[in-house]
């Protein structure tokens, strides 16, 4: 499943005012949202999600249709999104539950389903979605969803923060990466770059973190304790199957050339905040 890049830009007084699409080459991208102040942008296999805070649409999340300004409705806000190859999830604004989107009904309105109790967070990717639980942001585990629904199984302890890439999912806890073994609650302490863990980023091409010094971008080599250092630390950054993206100081997009510290400037539609990677 191919994977887009996706900017949400700010203008010249820092408020974010719209959502861009990369079109594939050189420096080229196709504004989609705006100009409107955008929430809580989402993104994975599945598609493109934001929320809004305009006016007339306050508190409510849309689902890009593939043309630019085609946007549908897909739920009032919740606490937070998820999005997998397959599906978006998401948690009740207060945390009690968890939702899955079953599609869209008879009359276009969006059909939900429960599938969960308190949640505090969600992160979805190619190999699942990745709750803590219950809703605490200090006590609960690392659960992962099976696919029926109120059936989830403990993975682990608590994570301070998590990225699902496209066979494990990862969690830091003390400035340090573990990974998933696959099995039970087994996991595989996988250590940190100088600096320690900050954000994690993972997706097909792999593991990635900045650091809490911001000294920079840290690419894991897939043994413990492997890091190389591949680029200057980036506020946003984003993983698709085949290279990973950054944001530079200037609000500029990079695109990482595979090896060493060769980074390709794709484009600044406009200030960049962040940037996410969604399917088409």
């Amino acid at each position: 499943m191919a994977l887009t890049i996706n900017a949400v830009t700010v203008n010249n007084v820092g408020h974010i005012n719209g959502v861009h699409r990369y079109d594939g080459s050189g420096t080229s991208w196709t504004k989609i949202q705006g100009p409107v102040t955008v929430t809580g942008t989402f993104a994975g296999g599945w598609g493109l999600i934001t929320g809004s805070a305009n006016a007339d649409t306050a508190d409510q999340a849309f689902s890009y249709n593939g043309s630019p300004f085609d946007w549908q409705f897909l739920s009032v806000h919740g606490a937070t999104f998820a999005i997998t190859d397959d599906t978006v999830y998401k948690t009740a604004a207060d945390g009690s539950a968890v939702f899955q989107f079953d599609g869209f009904g008879d009359d276009d309105s969006p059909v939900w389903s429960k599938i969960g109790d308190s949640a505090f967070e969600l992160v979805g990717g190619r190999f699942g979605l990745i709750a803590h639980m219950p809703n605490s942001a200090t006590n609960g585990h690392t659960f992962l969803y099976t696919g029926n629904p109120g059936e989830w199984q403990q993975i682990g302890p608590l994570g301070a923060t998590y990225a699902v890439s496209s066979d494990t999912v990862y969690r830091m806890n003390d400035d340090i990466a573990f990974q998933y073994d696959g099995i039970g609650s087994s996991w595989t302490d996988i250590g940190s770059p100088n600096g320690g863990v900050g954000n994690l980023y993972a997706g097909g091409f792999g593991l990635f973190t900045t650091t809490h010094s911001a000294s920079g971008l840290f690419r894991y080599g897939g043994n413990p304790g492997t890091w190389e250092r591949i680029g200057d630390f980036s506020p946003s950054c984003a993983v698709t199957d085949d290279t990973v993206y950054r944001v530079g100081a200037n609000g500029s997009v990079f695109q990482y050339d595979g090896s060493g510290m060769s980074w390709t400037n794709i484009g600044r539609p406009d200030r960049v905040h962040r940037i996410v990677a969604a399917g088409e």
